[in-house]
């Protein structure tokens, strides 16, 4: 597969705009938070895949600082809403004062905790779209809580999905190793060989995978 780096996609469609670039020197920068936020070509695809598909709920497991939170929260649908699911509090602070500052609050909800434990917690059929890009090990089990959730023709997407990638600097204290690489297979083999989701790479730079749930 063919993937396209951030700056060969900034040279081609232009500079990322001021806001986002402010999000990422203060929580890069300032914050000290890991860069291993998705890249602009990504977070624009995520704002693509909103604008075009309007779910009325987007469930997003892995905030971080919410680069791609405001992305998919910029393509939302009037009334139209996100939830997204971060395990680390300070993490989760920043992103709500990125999203203040890039006029996304209103439609965005951040949830502190454990993400399967709010899969848990949602209705059936009730999402629009899911977006995965936070454990990778843990993809599979995100991908069975996840399924249920989604509405017929409901989006599901998961970044970071090639399997030869490294994946270390997500998890600093556990280098990339074997499980992840399975888990991230058994994800997309899941996904890929499903019945009931037509699935396609997008060429990102760590690999996107769209699926949509047929009705």
């Amino acid at each position: 597969m063919i993937t396209l780096s951030n700056g060969f996609t900034r040279a081609l469609l232009g500079p990322r705009d001021p806001v986002l670039d402010a999000i990422l020197r203060r929580s890069l920068e300032a914050a000290g938070l890991p860069t291993i936020q998705v890249d602009d070509n990504t977070g624009r695809l995520l704002q693509l895949l909103t604008e075009l598909h309007r779910p009325r709920h987007v469930i997003e497991i892995g905030t971080l600082f919410g680069y791609s939170t405001v992305h998919i929260a910029r393509g939302l649908p009037p009334g139209g809403t996100v939830t997204t699911l971060e395990v680390d509090p300070e993490a989760a602070r920043i992103a709500g004062e990125n999203f203040e500052l890039a006029g996304v609050a209103d439609r965005v909800t951040v949830v502190v905790g454990d993400a399967l434990g709010h899969l848990a917690t949602v209705a059936p059929e009730s999402v629009g779209m899911l977006f995965i890009d936070a454990d990778k090990r843990s993809y599979p089990r995100y991908l069975a809580h996840g399924f249920p959730l989604l509405e017929p023709g409901g989006l599901l997407v998961a970044d970071d999905v090639l399997a030869l990638g490294d994946y270390g600097a997500e998890s600093p204290d556990e280098p990339t190793d074997a499980r992840e690489v399975a888990a991230l297979t058994a994800y997309t083999r899941a996904v890929g060989r499903s019945p009931r989701l037509l699935s396609a790479f997008a060429g990102t730079e760590n690999g996107l995978l769209i699926s949509r749930k047929e009705c």
